[in-house]
């Protein structure tokens, strides 16, 4: 069975979880010799990432540490920061650091600071910031979008926002972080300016639900309910956060607006929520309107359903074990 066969196997293994046959493909590798093959060493530790079994992943890396293959070593630390590991990835750094032949590279920062990040070690963060401006990877786009992303986490939204401010290129990561600094601060003006000018760079809100969220509160906030409800329609993953920052929105205005937002209550099944509409709109004296009404009825419908259903069959048992009938 040759290379090319086993990492063929490796991946299928990884995708399906299959831990027995994982296992099976690794006791192959050793028995062909093929155990400080680098591509094969890989896709083993990704393997057992996939599977949880990170102390059979270090094994695997502790065999190859001597290696000169710099990939293996960022393959580690990407697997670390992506199962939340932080405090292994950034050991794993600092034996990087020291070796005598490998040097970080751009490869290597976008995990690191993720770790400092996720461990809110934003001093440790600033020497990587120093190392970067020295070494000149800050100017790679990734890096330096993981470098605002770390200082946003640590709540040094001012540090991030600077790094920002002096990129020459951006992604929809910088973008996106950007915007919810300025938006964390309170600074919901300069937040909606730049969302402007990221629609107008040719990136879409769309690749972080949380950041789309945030600008339909603050669009919905400011009174403008056509671009809160154009970014929320924009959003592939609408979370409750973007649904009651529409809802806020849309039920602080008139008949008309309740016309939109009753549809909403009705797909999210949001009892509460429509009730607390419902309530104002008796509070406003549009119960005479036939149209909000109408909607209010038929809308909470969905809505209601499964919850009085449920409501009505817990007091039916009751009455029925009240009475001795079962």
């Amino acid at each position: 069975m040759d290379t090319t066969k086993l990492l063929s196997l490796l991946r299928t293994s990884i995708s399906s979880k299959s831990l027995l046959k994982g296992k099976l493909i690794h006791q192959k590798v050793v028995t062909l010799g093929l155990q400080n093959n680098i591509a094969l060493c890989k896709n083993l530790i990704n393997f057992y990432f996939s599977c949880h079994y990170y102390h059979y992943a270090k094994l695997i890396f502790k065999t190859l540490e001597d290696s000169l293959d710099l990939s293996l070593w960022n393959g580690l630390m990407a697997a670390y920061a992506k199962n939340y590991m932080f405090i292994e990835a950034l050991e794993v750094f600092d034996r990087l650091v020291l070796h005598p032949f490998l040097k970080p590279d751009s490869y290597t920062y976008p995990s690191v600071l993720k770790a400092c990040g996720g461990l809110g070690r934003v001093g440790y963060g600033q020497l990587i910031h120093t190392q970067l401006i020295r070494t000149g990877f800050v100017l790679d786009v990734v890096v330096a979008s993981s470098l605002v992303w770390m200082y946003a986490k640590c709540k040094r939204f001012d540090y991030g926002i600077k790094v920002f401010d002096e990129m020459s290129e951006r992604d929809v990561v910088s973008w996106n972080t950007v915007i919810s600094c300025y938006y964390q601060e309170g600074q919901a003006g300069k937040a909606l300016e730049l969302f402007g000018k990221m629609r107008d760079s040719g990136f879409e809100p769309n690749s972080v639900t949380y950041v789309g969220s945030a600008v339909v509160d603050m669009y919905g906030k400011c009174g403008c309910l056509e671009m809160a409800r154009e970014v929320f329609d924009q959003m592939p993953v609408k979370n409750v956060v973007a649904w009651n920052a529409l809802i806020a929105g849309y039920s602080s205005k008139d008949a008309v607006t309740f016309t939109s937002v009753l549809p909403a209550c009705s797909q999210l099944a949001a009892l509460e929520k429509g009730k607390e509409i419902h309530k104002y709109i008796a509070e406003s004296e549009l119960e005479t309107n036939e149209i909000v009404m109408g909607l209010s009825l038929t809308c909470m419908l969905n809505a209601v359903l499964w919850t009085k259903l449920l409501v009505y069959l817990i007091n039916y048992l009751r009455r029925i074990l009240c009475h001795g009938l079962l």
